[in-house]
């Protein structure tokens, strides 16, 4: 009998605990990845970039596209992507001096401007960085963990753009527009 009310004693603790820690990690604002971005209140925005065909300009334009904007050459703003980096260094070493971690950074530089080209947001700069263990003895599977990486970084980025995107409207463009005169 005293077992009994001991074990019911231990899950009502541990069901009151989870309650607690659940309601901690959203009274402090946690979210999981990739939720949380306001819908993105633009209608229409043109895509450039220095290298229209990079993976990196074909993963904004999807993420824009399941957002449901319209992606168009007569929209009244465009997003140009004027400069993506990428760069892989060896952050530690090996006791043979072969990279033990290998660090791979990402970056992209972006402005919004109107039909005229002035740039009413920007320049600014997006990056994400990830690391990973570069196995010598296994270099087709670093290699895959490189790419998987980097596809996962170039995700990233688009979901900052997005997050930055999201907190524009046209409206405030135009406003932006107007203070740097009229349009001709």
């Amino acid at each position: 009998m005293k077992m009994l009310s001991s074990q019911r004693g231990m899950r009502t603790l541990a069901s009151g605990t989870l309650l607690l820690g659940l309601l901690f990690l959203t009274g402090c604002g946690f979210q999981l990845r990739g939720a949380g971005v306001d819908n993105v209140k633009l209608d229409s925005l043109q895509v450039s970039a220095e290298d229209p065909h990079s993976a990196i300009v074909r993963e904004v334009v999807d993420t824009l596209t399941r957002e449901q904007v319209n992606i168009s050459s007569a929209a009244a703003y465009q997003l140009h992507i004027s400069a993506e980096r990428q760069e892989s260094k060896a952050i530690t070493y090996s006791g043979r001096a072969t990279p033990a971690e290998m660090s791979l950074t990402s970056q992209i530089e972006y402005v919004i401007s109107d039909r005229q080209e002035r740039v009413l947001v920007g320049p600014e700069t997006l990056s994400t960085e990830r690391v990973y263990v570069n196995d010598r003895d296994n270099v087709v599977g670093s290699g895959q963990e490189a790419e998987l990486l980097r596809r996962e970084m170039r995700r990233d980025l688009s979901r900052q753009l997005l997050f930055r995107l999201s907190s524009l409207s046209e409206s405030e463009l135009r406003a932006r527009e107007q203070a740097l005169g009229q349009p001709q």
